[in-house]
């Protein structure tokens, strides 16, 4: 796919009278994003990120054709998942307001949400020595995210850090840079978690630790920056009970047995199980959702386990309780199917 994608984005960067050199100077950085990403070990997670957000930047780049429209890459949480861009569509993004400065680095915390299955963090950096992102490949930050109860919901560190929480809740993460200004030192950094088993606690007086601040050069150099940035996240949440929409399955003889099915704002997370020990994880690769009129919806990644002879999935679904859909069908290739009605 990686080999796939380069010979495509090449092919399209020597196509200058199609393509706007901003339009082209944006792909190269994204590609960059995009491959920098791929090296990064995902603890814990099976992830199936089927190369949308590659995709997407080839068809953007054939469309777009003026600065106006090219302020739409640079949205919020632009993840190429459908789920979380019908949240956002939704308003169910919070605004948030603050802001730390130390070591010559502001960073606030712009925007974020979550529900009992995502949890996304948008922030934005301002360096006031700009000449630290000469070269710049991209930016990170070492961050962990702590409930008013003393609680680590999650930890973005790396293994030399030592860890604050039982990893319970957050099955993966991905993280990215939208918007990489060298020349006015402003960073935005957006994080995507993800929780198979939808075990993300409700956010009540969380604050933000950032540990570290890390700037990733093109000639592989690498800065880590420490400082002590505390960030509170706003209290006010969306989540509602009548946004939580569940399913259930009404064919108990199916070789599919659903035990969960909630539909949020972010995802549909579902559990199920089948007969036997499944070992090749790749059998549940291509399973999805399919909406009465015919949409079908992927997975972002899924966690596989087995007890009682019995292989068990919990994965998230890129359908919200937006949708408000009466009537699902889940579909495993390979394996069967079995419909889900609106409880």
């Amino acid at each position: 796919m990686k080999n796939s994608f380069e010979k495509e984005l090449n092919q399209m960067m020597s196509e200058q009278k199609e393509i706007p050199v901003k339009v082209r100077k944006s792909l190269d950085q994204s590609y960059d994003i995009i491959r920098a990403k791929s090296k990064k070990k995902k603890v814990n997670f099976i992830w199936k990120r089927v190369a949308t957000a590659a995709c997407a930047l080839i068809v953007t780049g054939v469309v777009i054709t003026n600065e106006h429209v090219m302020a739409g890459i640079n949205e919020f949480f632009n993840f190429g998942d459908k789920g979380i861009e019908q949240a956002v569509n939704n308003g169910f993004i919070q605004e948030g307001d603050s802001s730390v400065t130390d070591q010559g680095i502001q960073i606030t915390l712009d925007k974020h949400f979550s529900d009992a299955n995502k949890l996304g963090l948008s922030f934005l950096l301002v360096f006031e020595n700009p000449s630290i992102l000469n070269k710049v490949r991209e930016v990170s930050m070492d961050y962990r995210l702590k409930n008013g109860d003393g609680e680590y919901i999650d930890e973005f560190i790396p293994d030399t850090k030592p860890s604050k929480s039982d990893n319970r809740y957050i099955s993966g993460s991905e993280h990215q840079n939208p918007i990489l200004d060298v020349k006015t030192g402003r960073i935005q950094y957006d994080v995507l978690s993800d929780s198979n088993e939808g075990l993300i606690p409700l956010l009540k007086d969380a604050l933000i630790e950032v540990e570290s601040v890390n700037v990733f050069y093109d000639t592989g150099g690498f800065k880590k920056i420490d400082g002590n940035w505390k960030l509170s996240v706003s209290n006010k949440n969306k989540e509602e009970s009548n946004s939580i929409i569940q399913y259930a399955m009404q064919d108990q003889s199916s070789v599919i047995q659903v035990s969960k099915a909630n539909a949020n704002p972010t995802s549909l997370n579902l559990t199920f199980s089948l007969a036997g020990i499944y070992e090749n994880e790749n059998t549940f690769t291509d399973m999805k959702i399919v909406d009465e009129d015919g949409n079908e919806y992927g997975v972002t990644g899924f966690r596989m386990s087995t007890k009682n002879n019995k292989t068990i999935i919990s994965t998230n679904f890129q359908i919200t309780s937006y949708n408000n859909s009466k009537k699902l069908k889940l579909i495993v290739d390979g394996i069967g199917e079995v419909e889900l009605f609106k409880k």
